[in-house]
């Protein structure tokens, strides 16, 4: 049987109804994997010598990760599994440990068949800066995937697998899935545990999802929330998402950025304007909020000055003797830089030397203190517009998945700094504030898809899910097969 772009849940009803047997199930999505192995979306498929009969006995009909199988991003610890988090300083390291999350969705018995590609250490919006390979768009070789979680998206908008995991320091997991027509998902900060994941910038990172659902993304939160006392920054933020995410919710206040407005092209606005319609035909309300747009203009550099000096500090043992291949060299110093030399991507030794002269002594209070002061001014700006409305619509992008000739070799730095190339970057709100954002498919432009972006304030994440799964179910009324709205 084919098990192609099914979501978790019908994957389980068919388990359950005996349409379809595990062993079945994990032989027809591991041939699926394999016969895309020259995307590069993997970095490791798992050997299929899984005892279906055995799995078959297992098989809990309560339990909807039940024989469930998915790729995890190559960031994600894997006790006695090859995780290299994209770099090829890395490709000999098999950890002793399961990350919190990886342990969580094996308790729930779920089937892991992969590792799967990222931009070196999480750092990339394109899924073009991995050691093993540029990964692609699947529905187009000439346009990127997106990243960081450009082999998680990839998995998961092929139908190869129901879901996917990924990890959010920007956009990493909301903007691939607005590029591949998928769910993407990132929750409150702290509310999945980051123990055992190889980190980028630990106050940015959020851990999460892809999926082919709203309700898929409710039964991953029930799986993988919870305190973990392993995590200084981990939360509890459980609930029970999967009994009440389809709940209508009451009247909801949308709010949309006036300042994003003009910058989205004429077929983008209309479609949002012409959504925005039948939100309230619904008897939910849109208002047009202001936001400081100074501190929107911000938001590039504060990113840059924060991640990088995070992401050069939190790496330090990356250096051929702690972790890491070895190069040669005559005293331990000259092993650290001919190794870090080697072994470590462009991209990543240009972050670093920019979050290193942030580090120093003389800069702190210029550069890197004064960017930790404008991010308490926007996070104080998103508390009050969470004051006047309950969901925030963003758009995760403004065009379909750019050409990889347009993108290649540049990244967030390299942008030109004039005025509204913050726009690119709206999604980094999530990350700096902590609060739940979602990405769901919206329409399409030359058969191809964008996303639209809801948030929430940080731990109303049940409220977010409420009210995505209303908007879905409204878009797959009023938006038809080709991706437009409905005459």
């Amino acid at each position: 049987m084919e098990t192609k772009y099914l979501s978790i849940s019908e994957i389980h009803n068919k388990l359950k109804n005996k349409e379809l047997s595990v062993k079945e199930l994990i032989n027809d999505v591991h041939k699926n994997l394999e016969s895309h192995l020259s995307s590069n979306f993997l970095v490791t498929l798992l050997e299929n010598d899984f005892d279906g009969d055995e799995l078959q006995k297992m098989f809990d009909e309560q339990n909807l990760l039940s024989a469930i199988p998915f790729v995890t991003k190559d960031n994600f610890s894997t006790k006695g599994i090859l995780t290299t988090a994209g770099t090829k300083i890395l490709e000999n390291y098999y950890p002793p440990i399961d990350a919190t999350i990886t342990k969580k969705l094996k308790d729930k018995n779920t089937i892991l068949l992969g590792k799967s590609s990222l931009d070196e250490l999480g750092m990339g919006g394109t899924g073009l800066f991995g050691f093993n390979g540029e990964v692609h768009h699947p529905f187009d070789k000439d346009r990127i995937a997106g990243g960081s979680s450009s082999g998680s998206a990839y998995a998961v908008a092929a139908g190869l697998v129901p879901f996917a995991t990924g990890s959010d320091t920007g956009d990493s997991i909301r903007k691939p899935a607005s590029f591949n027509g998928i769910v993407g998902f990132k929750p409150t900060y702290g509310s999945i545990s980051r123990y055992g994941v190889i980190p980028y910038a630990p106050s940015l990172d959020h851990l999460g999802y892809f999926t082919r659902s709203v309700e898929d993304v409710a039964i991953l939160c029930d799986a993988t929330y919870g305190y973990d006392e392993k995590d200084f920054t981990s939360i509890d933020n459980t609930n029970e998402y999967y009994k009440n995410f389809s709940k209508s919710p009451k009247q909801i206040k949308f709010g949309f950025i006036k300042q994003v407005e003009k910058y989205m092209k004429t077929d983008l606005k209309d479609s949002y304007e012409k959504l925005f319609e039948k939100i309230k035909k619904d008897g939910h309300t849109i208002e047009y909020i202001d936001f400081n747009e100074q501190l929107l203009e911000s938001i590039p550099a504060v990113y840059m000055m924060i991640s990088f000096s995070e992401a050069v500090s939190t790496h330090a043992d990356l250096d051929g003797i702690n972790f890491g291949l070895r190069a040669e060299g005559s005293d331990y110093i000259e092993i650290m830089k001919k190794s870090r030399t080697k072994y470590f991507g462009p991209n990543v030794k240009k972050r670093f030397t920019i979050g290193s002269l942030q580090l120093k002594k003389e800069n702190q209070e210029e550069l890197l203190n004064r960017s930790k002061k404008v991010r308490t001014l926007i996070i104080q700006e998103i508390k009050k517009l969470y004051e006047k409305i309950d969901i925030l619509i963003l758009p995760p992008s403004f065009s379909v998945a750019p050409l990889i000739k347009d993108v290649l070799g540049t990244d967030i730095e390299d942008r030109d700094d004039n005025q509204g190339v913050w726009i690119e970057d709206i999604l980094i709100l999530g990350n700096m504030s902590g609060m739940p954002s979602i990405t769901l498919p919206f329409i399409k432009e030359n058969n191809l898809p964008i996303g639209i972006n809801l948030n929430a304030k940080p731990k109303a994440d049940l409220e977010l899910l409420q009210a995505s799964n209303y908007l879905e179910q409204l878009l797959s009324k009023v938006i038809n097969k080709e991706g437009k709205f409905n005459e």
